[in-house]
């Protein structure tokens, strides 16, 4: 297949309550939504697993505001299984290539990926995990791929609106400028930096 959108609605991590930290949730509330779980980003939220400082064992700070010093997101390895009691079939596909993600896509499922945000370089920093200095690419965001074309990547960003090629505002209400066009290669490279993560619902598998 040479284009696939899929018509995912979008959420935004600004509306109704402000949740600056909060994007792995609103996408994971997103990607649900889709499948018909209507099931709010807060609930979700609020009961995933919480660490300290380690991000693959919970989620590090909170939601609602930053936490400065520490690598505040959570990754697949402790998310997938939280939300695995809302759909059983959620997979963490980490490791696998952009193109591995267009074969879910092709079969009519959207995919959360962590990249650097909106495309930019990595900027990578040293965080204390478990008593060990862990260095990791700081300027991540989870966004949900729901489609590509010959040359480009869509994917949903529930943090910012795309109004023009140089006008990108805060996404203050859900809008259909949050779906976002990005060059193949420019994604490519920010999904590959933080370490190829990604999350999506088994496309293969019915609930």
């Amino acid at each position: 297949m040479n284009q696939i959108k899929l018509p995912v609605k979008p959420i935004s991590q600004l509306f109704p309550i402000p949740m600056i930290m909060g994007c792995e949730g609103v996408v994971s509330a997103m990607m649900l939504q889709f499948n018909q779980i209507k099931i709010p980003a807060t609930k979700i939220m609020k009961h995933w697993p919480k660490h300290q400082n380690n991000p693959y064992k919970g989620y590090v700070g909170h939601h609602l505001w930053i936490k400065f010093g520490y690598h505040q997101t959570i990754f697949p390895s402790a998310l997938v299984p939280h939300l695995r009691h809302y759909h059983p079939n959620m997979i963490d596909g980490t490791g696998a290539t952009i193109n591995d993600l267009c074969k879910v896509l092709d079969q009519g499922q959207p995919v959360a990926i962590y990249h650097t945000v909106l495309g930019q370089r990595p900027y990578r920093r040293t965080f204390k995990v478990d008593d060990r200095p862990t260095k990791f690419v700081s300027n991540i965001h989870i966004t949900l791929l729901i489609g590509y074309d010959k040359t480009h990547y869509y994917y949903i960003d529930p943090l910012w609106s795309h109004l023009s090629k140089f006008v990108i505002l805060p996404a203050l209400i859900p809008n259909k400028q949050q779906i976002i066009k990005i060059e193949k290669a420019k994604l490519e490279a920010s999904y590959n930096a933080p370490g190829r993560m990604n999350f999506y619902i088994n496309p293969t598998k019915s609930n």
